[in-house]
C-alpha cells in the first residue's frame, strides 16, 4: 500500500460529486436501491423489535420502501433535526400501525360464533421506535462501505474496516498490512470521506466518527 489509496476501477472518488439521493430523487433506481440497501436492516430490526414475526417484518419492511418509492420527494431537511432517518422511521412507525390493524381486522372477522376478538392490542399512533441511535449510526456506516467497498483496493479497505470497525490502532494496522500509518491514515480519511459524499443527507456521521 503506497501512501495514495487508490480505486480499483481508477477513477477519482472526487469526480463522483452527486449524492445517492439527489439521484434517486432524478429517478436514478440504482441509486434507490442502494437507499433501500443501506436502510433495509435497520427498518426490518425496527420492525421486529415491535413484535412483527419475521416474515411479517420482512413484508412491512417491502411495504415501507414502497412507500419510500412513491413519496421521496416529498423528504425535506428544513431543520437540523429533519434527518432522513427519522423520516424513514416515520413511514416505517405508519406501517407498522398499519400492520397491526389489519391483523386486528383479521381476527375478528374469523370468529364463527360473531364474537369480536382480537389478540393484538393495536398500538397508539403516538408509540415510538426505539434505538440507540449512535449505534444505528454505526451500522449505517458499515454498511455504507459495504456498498462502495468495490470502488477502493482491498488493502484500503481493510484499513479503513480494522480502523473505523474493529477499532485498532493505525499503527497495529499498518505492520500487519505492511504499510505506514501515514498509509492507513489517509485510507481511511479517503473511505470516510467518499461515504459521506455518496450518502449525504441519509447518515448523519461526526467529523470524529470512525477511526479516532
Amino acid at each position: 500500500m503506497s501512501d495514495e489509496p487508490s480505486t480499483n476501477d481508477g477513477r477519482s472518488t472526487g469526480s463522483l460529486s452527486t449524492s445517492v439521493l439527489d439521484r434517486a430523487l432524478l429517478g436514478d433506481q440504482d441509486a434507490f436501491r442502494k437507499i433501500t440497501d443501506l436502510f433495509s436492516g435497520l427498518v426490518y430490526s425496527w420492525c421486529r423489535r415491535k413484535g412483527l414475526a419475521e416474515e411479517d417484518a420482512k413484508d412491512t419492511s417491502q411495504e415501507v420502501f414502497k412507500t419510500v418509492a412513491t413519496k421521496l420527494g416529498m423528504f425535506r431537511r428544513e431543520s437540523p433535526n429533519d434527518s432522513f432517518r427519522a423520516w424513514i422511521r416515520s413511514v416505517t412507525k405508519n406501517k407498522i400501525v398499519d400492520y397491526y390493524r389489519t391483523e386486528a381486522k383479521r381476527l375478528k372477522s374469523i370468529d364463527s360464533r360473531g364474537v369480536e376478538i382480537s389478540e393484538i392490542e393495536e398500538p397508539s399512533e403516538s408509540f415510538e421506535l426505539e434505538g440507540n441511535h449512535e449505534l444505528e449510526t454505526e451500522e449505517l456506516f458499515q454498511t455504507a462501505v459495504q456498498l462502495i467497498r468495490q470502488e477502493f483496493s482491498e488493502r484500503d479497505y481493510q484499513a479503513l474496516w480494522r480502523v473505523a470497525v474493529n477499532r485498532m490502532p493505525a499503527r497495529d494496522v499498518a505492520m500487519e498490512l505492511g504499510t505506514t500509518a501515514n498509509a492507513v491514515f489517509i485510507a481511511v480519511s479517503r473511505i470516510k470521506k467518499r461515504v459521506r459524499e455518496e450518502f449525504k443527507d441519509l447518515i448523519e456521521l461526526k467529523d470524529a466518527d470512525h477511526g479516532r
